[in-house]
């Protein structure tokens, strides 16, 4: 058992009481930088230039650093959130192929976490020395997605098969020993959205599908089961309340919330409710508030002419569908304010009175040629 499990630094405001808010872009379709806004005044108080083409972002469980992966550029960019100055940058991979897509911080600290789709590994990095501690072959898949809380013994890494028989690989936190599975159960995942999540006591991981596969990993990894409950789900959240939200395919308009779901070493399967909270089709990205009171989802342009963004709280209450020409990545930066990804902009909306308030333009020309690209304020755990 890891002996540091639960025992990660929670408090993670900056002095102000507000983190920043942190949004990768590309400028002319190569140069890479990311936008750091004050939530407070919503302006960028500092551009920070980072690797080729940069996308995916983590920070650390004490978010004192900021890791930002650039795909093409195959490096990760080290900055500090204090100062905003970049620390240092360091290359990823064996060969020019790796294609990194996705970025996560141990919720134990100490360790980053990289997947390098074109070479088909998990790189792990120390994140004292920045050095790489290992790298795990989780092949034949490419990975693309993980997830893990700090009461789990591993990290789960989704990997995605051209067969569509895709699988989940754990790696232990202690030893760096992957153990794949659920390769029989003939999951199908949608690549860009995570399809991983963890109870918050650390004993079941879920994953999410056309139909969905519970695994109790305590001190090992069980035999996986299916149940009907996650059939043609994608993606979720689960809260620490023990209230799992799932999305649901393009075709779906419901968002399945289900409470303590959970598998036990003999795979008995349980929950202490269920419900369909009524959404709408072309579901996208599922987030939630810091502490846990605000619950957002990104609509894509299915039935509805233009994109949107559902919001709603734990206590049931939903808010009007705030609809945009675009919706790209979300992010909550506080319990009063969420930051939606747009084209060239970062659209926030007040979560008291759910208006729309002013964009925040990467550049003052509009002219520009920016691609934004992700949106992150806080640890998450998940990629």
């Amino acid at each position: 058992m890891n002996p540091n499990k639960a025992t990660a630094n929670r408090d993670r405001t900056l002095s102000s009481g507000y983190p920043y808010v942190y949004v990768s872009y590309v400028y002319d379709y190569v140069a890479g930088y990311v936008a750091v806004i004050d939530p407070v005044h919503d302006e960028i108080i500092r551009t920070i230039t980072v690797g080729f083409d940069p996308g995916p972002m983590c920070l650390d469980i004490e978010e004192k650093r900021l890791y930002v992966l650039s795909s093409k550029g195959s490096s990760v960019t080290v900055v500090d959130t204090s100062t905003l100055d970049v620390l240092t940058s360091f290359r990823v991979g064996q060969s020019n192929d790796s294609y990194p897509v996705a970025i996560f911080a141990s919720p134990l600290g100490g360790k980053l976490y990289i997947a390098n789709s074109g070479e088909k590994t998990v790189v792990i990095v120390d994140t004292l020395t920045n050095d790489v501690i290992k790298d795990v072959d989780v092949g034949p898949g490419k990975p693309f997605a993980f997830a893990s809380n700090e009461n789990s013994n591993f990290i789960y890494v989704a990997c995605k098969v051209a067969d569509g028989k895709d699988y989940v690989v754990a790696i232990s936190f202690e030893d760096h020993i992957a153990y794949p599975y659920g390769k029989e159960m003939e999951l199908t995942f949608y690549e860009g959205l995570n399809p991983l999540t963890v109870h918050p006591d650390g004993h079941t991981q879920i994953t999410l599908g056309n139909s969905g596969m519970l695994v109790h990993t305590d001190e090992q990894i069980g035999k996986p089961v299916t149940s009907s409950l996650l059939d043609n789900t994608v993606s979720g959240v689960y809260l620490d309340n023990k209230m799992l939200l799932c999305t649901t395919d393009e075709g779906k308009s419901i968002i399945k919330q289900i409470i303590n779901l959970a598998v036990d070493e003999d795979g008995n399967i349980t929950f202490d409710d269920y419900a369909d909270i009524p959404s709408y089709k072309g579901q996208d990205k599922i987030r939630y508030s810091r502490m846990q009171i605000y619950v957002g989802v990104t609509i894509q342009p299915t039935t509805t002419p233009i994109a949107a963004v559902q919001l709603y709280t734990l206590t049931g209450i939903n808010f009007p569908l705030v609809r945009f020409p675009y919706v790209g990545d979300l992010a909550f930066s506080s319990d009063t304010k969420v930051y939606v990804g747009q084209t060239k902009t970062v659209r926030p909306i007040d979560l008291t009175t759910a208006r729309v308030l002013p964009a925040i333009p990467m550049s003052p020309e509009s002219t520009d040629n920016i691609q934004v690209r992700n949106v992150i304020s806080g640890y998450r755990n998940q990629s």
